[in-house]
């Protein structure tokens, strides 16, 4: 991979029209994409993934950051892409001028040759104004997101635009959806928000999550976060919902009115239900779910304050993120479509509520594990510091599948600390000192899984390719092109 200098870049693309690639800029169409998190000991490479949403026909993807590696193996695929600026960027990006127009040269301007990525938006941020965070990303998001903004524009990018996803906490707590508005503490923010995204014709992002209302509140009607019904509707008016996505989604569609844009185009940007972790989350549930919502985005139906318009959704998510923080709960890393070796958890068809043929969700092929081997507690040894080792254990691992209802609950001690023992072992590297535990481990070939609990098996933590991230990354057919054209201007020179 060399590093081409601009100037010659831009003097060899006026002679050839090449050009950065374009993307067609309209209205949001109804379209489901998929969240790719990496908060794993070892994700799954990169292309991996990218070869599973390939033969999934999986189009739309949304990053958390815009880790190069990531980004980059998407090149030529063109799957659409949503990078990020984390929440850890906004002061930096609000307060140095230079701060927004470095992060698209590095993170946009790079991946938009011809044949490159695709990229079509740029998440600043990620639920900046959530309630946990106390407010201190209030003053920052907005000078952060406007700076990205413009640096897109000067840079030429005019098909890439610059969104918040927000969290549906920013909208008050009302009764009716038609009584909802933005909340008072955050209107002169996101009404500085609103006027941008209307001007460069961007949508407005919210994720939405059921399952979390039910997990926060028992008294939540489980048959209201699911499409086929409900025993406990809301009636609005003339207006009845039977689910909970519709309620949320007009409740945005209200607050945006009330602020005085009823017909901002809204991107889901995260929504789905977790596996494990919960009594709530389990694979039945999370299967339900996810079918019915792929059903009802597909099929254009719309919502009743919006009917037959269609949106677009990002199901959240594509793979499960075993080190992902656990402070919201333990099901935080079990929302996956697929486990975090990209095994498929329960079928689901791509193509519900179109008119495609029915396509069944497949997994990665052929995952890079580790050994055949797993790390189990040894019975017929002292058990006195059983206790100490598997809390050790759990610690640095993974051990949220153990949580009351969840699915290895039903272990009896010796499988619990199997488990605990070998979620570390895996977590590193399968060290053969890692499955000592002061004489209570032991190595074994036999997979010591059960019923719906599911031992891990390590991937081969993967080593990027060395070498310098260049600024612009050219593909072999452009390269021998410029290479032939450059050898042509010397002949005649």
């Amino acid at each position: 991979i060399r590093v081409l200098n601009l100037s010659i870049w831009t003097f060899i693309c006026r002679i050839m029209h090449i050009g950065l690639k374009k993307v067609v800029v309209g209205r949001v169409e109804a379209a489901l994409g998929v969240n790719w998190g990496t908060n794993s000991i070892n994700p799954m490479p990169p292309g991996y993934l990218v070869k599973m949403l390939q033969q999934n026909n999986i189009t739309k993807v949304k990053l958390f950051d815009a880790d190069y590696h990531v980004v980059s193996s998407m090149a030529g695929t063109g799957i659409e892409v949503m990078v990020a600026a984390p929440n850890d960027m906004l002061y930096n990006l609000a307060t140095d001028p230079n701060a927004a127009p470095d992060w698209v040269k590095e993170n946009v301007t790079q991946f938009l040759f011809n044949g490159g990525v695709n990229i079509r938006w740029v998440a600043v941020g990620n639920e900046p104004f959530l309630s946990s965070y106390e407010g201190i990303y209030v003053n920052t998001t907005f000078p952060a997101f406007q700076n990205i903004q413009n640096a897109l524009i000067q840079a030429g990018h005019s098909e890439v635009r610059a969104i918040i996803p927000f969290n549906a906490d920013i909208m008050t707590d009302a009764p009716l959806p038609s009584q909802t508005t933005f909340k008072p503490e955050f209107l002169t923010q996101v009404m500085q928000v609103l006027n941008v995204l209307n001007s460069t014709g961007a949508p407005f992002s919210v994720n939405l999550y059921p399952f979390i209302s039910k997990y926060q509140n028992p008294e939540f009607p489980l048959d209201f976060a699911f499409f086929d019904g409900s025993a406990s509707p809301v009636h609005d008016g003339s207006i009845v919902y039977e689910n909970s996505f519709d309620a949320s989604y007009d409740s945005l569609v209200s607050a945006l009115s009330a602020a005085g844009f009823p017909n901002m185009p809204i991107v889901i940007g995260e929504i789905g239900w977790p596996t494990d972790g919960n009594a709530y989350a389990t694979i039945p549930n999370a299967e339900k779910f996810n079918q019915e919502f792929i059903n009802h985005v597909q099929t254009g139906l719309g919502t009743p304050l919006r009917p037959n318009m269609p949106f677009e959704a990002y199901l959240f998510s594509l793979i499960d993120e075993d080190i992902k923080s656990i402070l919201p709960g333990p099901f935080e890393r079990h929302w996956g479509l697929l486990y975090f070796d990209g095994v498929v958890k329960y079928p689901l068809d791509l193509s519900a509520g179109t008119n495609a043929p029915s396509t069944t969700l497949t997994g990665v092929q052929y995952p890079p594990y580790m050994s055949h081997q797993y790390c189990v507690l040894n019975p017929n040894v002292d058990l006195t510091n059983l206790t100490e080792n598997v809390a050790y254990a759990c610690s640095r691992s993974d051990c949220t599948p153990l949580y009351t209802g969840s699915s290895c609950a039903f272990l009896d001690a010796v499988d619990n600390a199997s488990y605990a023992f070998n979620s570390y072992f895996q977590f590193q590297n399968q060290n053969p000192a890692a499955c000592d535990f002061q004489g209570l481990g032991e190595v074994t070939t036999q997979d010591p899984s059960q019923g719906t609990c599911r031992f891990i098996l390590g991937l081969i933590a993967e080593t990027p390719p060395s070498g310098a991230r260049s600024r612009y990354v050219l593909n072999l057919s452009t390269t021998l092109t410029i290479f032939v054209l450059l050898s042509i201007l010397l002949i005649f020179t």
